[in-house]
């Protein structure tokens, strides 16, 4: 039976928290770990729209780039590529979206950026250990010196396959996608510099953005969660060279996948915490219980709180394994060979084509490649609609300026892909599973860049 004391604190909380359906368990213990007064400030802020926010693709898009001014664009604080916009618009029917001109990224993670940019000073090894839709593995690749190899890893094979797609749309050649459990990863003894952790959670960050996350929450599964963690981490750390960094993050709230798992990782292996620094106007908040190490170390983490932080939640730590790796400069072949022998890989570089009768079919891969070579291949500037039939996989007509056989079709500059145009019809070449699947048809193109 429920005490009564209890009874009033949840009676309080219903009071205060109006118009919400969070899980009462979820409320009685976010109000204790954050505080009343940082409660209330959360709660507000779960009543207001999730900030919408865009990262642009250096790799693709000119340092004059701009976003128009019709979504009044403002600069993400901790991520010079990121963008916040006053309105969402349909990304799904921007071509340049479906080009890798930019990508749709919540802005809290793209505080990974801060992170590498102000730690990681020459070329690494990079795992992205549990990467899918792709917006950190992109946002990595942005971050770290140009000569890096960034592997990227998604065990689930459905969100495997998404995950490869946006890393083709991105377009860099040094990156690696892989389609593997971290306990595989351990078999291969594969070695990193930096490896990102953004291990499954209870997902509690993003109780604002997807109310799936409210209905599928519950102490069990928080503690399910926090379990699976440790046992992650357990699985990667020997990947980790001596002195390499292990960037923990979740998008939930409880200390125990935060704090707590941070706490233990620091006490099962020879680790260290690191500090970024950050602006007091970001307002990021620290960590939200007593700290658990030893009398005048500091515990810094990173957490983002609607309310407080223009984002969703997240928490992130730094961690430094402890030693010196004698490899100064990644061996990105060698890594690539092992990977190619021992793993699953989707996604590396530009794929080869496809021979149909006495003609080679390019891959999808080169059109998007930022460094691929085109030459052979003309390009051919399409208007928004043929792009957006394009795109759907439809009969298309191309201007009768150009030339027949393959041609790369380029909208706005940017090249979406190949056809092989007949002269009165040409074949699309997009690929099948990549199409847009919505029959809706827009009232006016979307000119986001």
């Amino acid at each position: 039976m429920m005490s009564e004391k209890k009874q009033a604190i949840e009676t309080v909380l219903n009071q205060e928290v109006v118009g919400t359906t969070l899980p009462t368990a979820f409320e009685v213990y976010t109000k204790k770990l954050f505080g009343e007064e940082r409660y209330n400030v959360f709660c507000k802020g779960l009543q207001q729209p999730s900030p919408v926010s865009i990262r642009l693709n250096p790799f693709k898009t000119s340092e004059t780039a701009k976003v128009a001014n019709s979504f009044a664009p403002t600069p993400v604080a901790w991520c010079k590529e990121g963008f916040y916009l006053n309105a969402r618009p349909n990304f799904t029917f921007d071509p340049l979206l479906h080009a890798g001109a930019y990508y749709v990224q919540e802005a809290s993670s793209m505080f990974l950026s801060h992170v590498l940019r102000y730690l990681v000073k020459r070329p690494v090894a990079l795992l992205d250990l549990c990467a899918a839709p792709g917006g950190k593995t992109t946002c990595a690749r942005t971050s770290v010196p140009e000569e890096s190899i960034v592997f990227s890893n998604e065990p689930i094979n459905k969100r495997a396959q998404i995950l490869a797609e946006n890393v083709q749309k991105f377009g860099h050649s040094d990156v690696v996608v892989t389609n593997n459990y971290p306990g595989d990863y351990k078999k291969t003894k594969l070695a990193f510099d930096v490896i990102v952790a953004d291990v499954p959670c209870s997902g509690e960050g993003m109780f604002r953005k997807d109310p799936q996350a409210i209905a599928e929450w519950s102490e069990q599964n928080v503690a399910n969660c926090w379990q699976l963690q440790r046992t992650i981490i357990a699985d990667i750390w020997d990947n980790l060279k001596p002195g390499g960094l292990l960037i923990y993050s979740t998008c939930t709230f409880n200390a125990h996948e935060n704090e707590e798992n941070i706490a233990w990782i620091l006490s099962e292996y020879d680790a260290e915490l690191l500090e970024v620094p950050t602006e007091k106007d970001w307002n990021i908040t620290g960590s939200l219980i007593e700290n658990p190490l030893k009398a005048g170390e500091p515990f810094p983490v990173y957490r983002f709180i609607p309310g407080f932080t223009q984002g969703e939640g997240l928490f992130m730590a730094i961690i430094k394994k402890g030693g010196t790796s004698t490899d100064l400069e990644p061996n990105a072949e060698k890594l690539v060979a092992e990977a190619n022998k021992k793993m699953k890989v989707m996604v590396h570089g530009v794929k080869q084509g496809t021979m149909k009768g006495k003609k080679t079919i390019p891959d999808h891969s080169l059109a998007l490649s930022e460094n691929g070579d085109r030459s052979a291949f003309a390009d051919v500037e399409i208007d928004y609609d043929t792009a957006i039939k394009y795109l759907r996989h439809e009969a298309i007509v191309l201007p009768t300026t150009a030339p027949k056989g393959i041609v790369t079709l380029v909208y706005r500059g940017y090249a979406l892909g190949f056809a092989n145009n007949l002269g009165n019809r040409a074949n699309n070449l997009y690929p099948q599973e990549w199409r847009i699947k919505s029959s809706h048809i827009p009232n006016e193109q979307i000119i986001l860049i």
